[in-house]
């Protein structure tokens, strides 16, 4: 690691190299980050190895203002150490307690939230923590049009914006998506729906069984864990289609399943910059994605119409059934995604990240 005038504590929720959540190219990026920056980072809850090549505090996952505190205290002391940065992923009591550390010793906070968090009713003092911290930190998020929806319904008085990022040479596409397929047992005419991302009614996926209706025989492989996982379990023993609840698989094992599926689709409610959509596009997997947060930023020129209104199911299964029927296009489709992956690459969201600072 290089030790720079720049320094920085960057709070991350949790450590786990086996996620499989985004957080996963948090890590990757502040590896590579590293090299430049003076990184510490201050985990909530670590998990396994803790392997960054950078300096880092890991914490209990205790609930309230006993994590607040401890939190506090961390960084109250970094600053003293010259750490004058704070950039916080999420977390609402790294952030507050980031921005009373630099009330106290001075310092910036930055604080990651990209998402469309005005959908979703939170109790009322998280509700206020929320609002306050976006009022009184540097807002960091994913494009420019998330950015002004924060401002109009949280008042925030300054932001940047820094894209999410995929790495292509990890996910690319196989020369032949039938001997991908043979690892999960399945043969080369076998048709692969793929979904991976959290179970929950957020993300959709209670409307999963809702359209693998209209498809009999296709396997639908659903990755991920989340409280619709019994739900999924249950309605996968009614459905027409092969509903295969797999449970939860790290983003740094994705690639094969991204790679046999012919379709992915994400029918969430609710996204900011959604990491799942670089992946796939990377993988070179034509998507039918809900039109939600930032998502039509991602999508290539001239495939608009494979987004469809959220919570609109006959959409989802006519642009499936498109992509799995009309060869020309599903190729085209395909080319152009793994196309546009590239313009999301490591090297440019490592540079934008150093130049917040």
């Amino acid at each position: 690691m290089y030790s720079g005038q720049t320094k920085i504590a960057y709070v991350l929720p949790e450590y786990n190299e086996r996620t499989d959540t985004h957080l996963y190219y948090n890590y990757e990026l502040i590896k590579d980050a590293s090299y430049k920056l003076d990184i510490f980072v201050v985990a909530e809850k670590a998990e396994g190895v803790f392997n960054l090549g950078t300096p880092y505090r890991a914490q209990k996952h205790r609930k309230g203002f006993m994590r607040f505190f401890e939190i506090f205290w961390i960084l109250f002391s970094l600053r003293g150490k010259g750490y004058n940065n704070f950039y916080v992923h999420y977390s609402y009591y790294g952030a507050l307690a980031a921005w009373l550390a630099s009330k106290i010793r001075g310092g910036r906070v930055f604080y990651w939230n990209c998402g469309m968090p005005w959908l979703f009713k939170r109790p009322s003092f998280e509700e206020s923590v929320f609002r306050f911290i976006l009022k009184h930190t540097i807002l960091v998020t994913g494009t420019e049009s998330l950015a002004k929806e924060y401002q109009k319904r949280y008042r925030v008085r300054d932001y940047r914006i820094l894209s999410n990022w995929v790495d292509a040479d990890r996910l690319r596409p196989r020369e032949s998506k039938e001997a991908t397929k043979s690892w999960f047992g399945l043969k080369a005419e076998n048709k692969i729906v793929l979904f991976a991302h959290h179970l929950s009614e957020r993300k959709g996926a209670d409307l999963i069984p809702k359209i693998a209706e209209a498809f009999p025989g296709v396997y639908f492989l659903v990755a991920g864990e989340g409280p619709s996982k019994d739900y999924l379990l249950e309605e996968a023993l009614k459905s027409v289609a092969i509903i295969r609840v797999l449970g939860g698989v790290p983003n740094s094992d994705i690639a094969p399943y991204l790679q046999a599926a012919d379709v992915f689709i994400m029918p969430s409610r609710e996204e900011g910059l959604p990491h799942v959509i670089l992946d796939t596009m990377a993988a070179g997997t034509p998507f039918v994605a809900a039109d939600v947060g930032g998502t039509k930023d991602l999508v290539p020129r001239g495939y608009e119409n494979f987004l469809c209104e959220s919570g609109n199911v006959d959409c989802f299964q006519n642009k499936i059934k498109k992509l799995l029927e009309d060869k020309e296009i599903y190729n085209s489709f395909r080319e152009a995604c793994f196309k546009k992956a590239l313009e999301f690459g490591r090297e440019k969201a490592i540079r934008d990240f150093i130049a917040l600072f």
